[in-house]
């Protein structure tokens, strides 16, 4: 538990220089909680402490670290702030995210960008003469952070890039059916890496017909 005690005590030393005492015990529950966990015991026995070494994005499990803080009658919100900095201190390359939605969005945010700038789809769209090439993808992570068996997070999605048609120019068709496989690298409950997208199949609506191989 390497990593977490030397967390754990910048933390504390944080707080005490705002004038809030905390025990290292106190400390310890909390930063597993901020990190997924139910109790220390739980962060113990998980590889999280080998995992934030790696991780280059850390999610907070706010709910989770705010319940554990009213328990032992602690300030949540002062407790993730410090703990966040000395993050950010020690992994200065990782990503800090206060709450998982907000993580969430900015890696749906991130797929529905690489879908389009993907040169299989770039090509499909090159073919329907239109302009500003768009896709909205649901993720289906929002409730599944708890649970981590060392596989990463991957989903297979199948969408719809759409574009703006001019009148102007010959019509050919604004939809591009999208099959593609969308990873997260995982490293813990809240620990995660490198995002990777594979474009399986991509093919025009030609004329906004239904595609036949899709």
């Amino acid at each position: 538990m390497t990593q977490l005690s030397a967390i754990v005590f910048a933390v504390r030393r944080a707080l005490a220089a705002q004038g809030m005492s905390l025990s290292t015990g106190h400390a310890q529950q909390l930063a597993a909680a901020a990190l997924g966990h139910n109790n220390l015991a739980s962060y113990q026995a998980s590889n999280d402490d080998a995992g934030l070494a790696l991780a280059s994005v850390i999610v907070f499990d706010s709910g989770r670290l705010h319940d554990r803080a009213t328990e032992l009658g602690y300030h949540g919100s002062a407790f993730a702030q410090a703990l966040s900095a000395v993050l950010e201190a020690r992994f200065p390359t990782a990503r800090i995210y206060s709450d998982h939605e907000d993580w969430l969005t900015d890696v749906q945010r991130h797929f529905e960008l690489a879908i389009i700038n993907n040169g299989h789809v770039e090509s499909e769209v090159a073919m329907t003469n239109g302009t500003f090439p768009r896709i909205d993808i649901e993720l289906p992570w929002w409730e599944t952070l708890d649970e981590y068996d060392g596989d990463d997070l991957s989903t297979e999605i199948e969408g719809l890039v759409t574009v703006d048609q001019g009148d102007d120019r010959a019509y050919y068709g604004h939809e591009i059916d999208v099959r593609a496989t969308l990873t997260v690298e995982r490293f813990g409950r809240r620990l995660f890496g490198d995002y990777r997208l594979e474009v399986e199949k991509a093919g025009l609506r030609w004329l906004g017909e239904p595609n036949p191989s899709f």
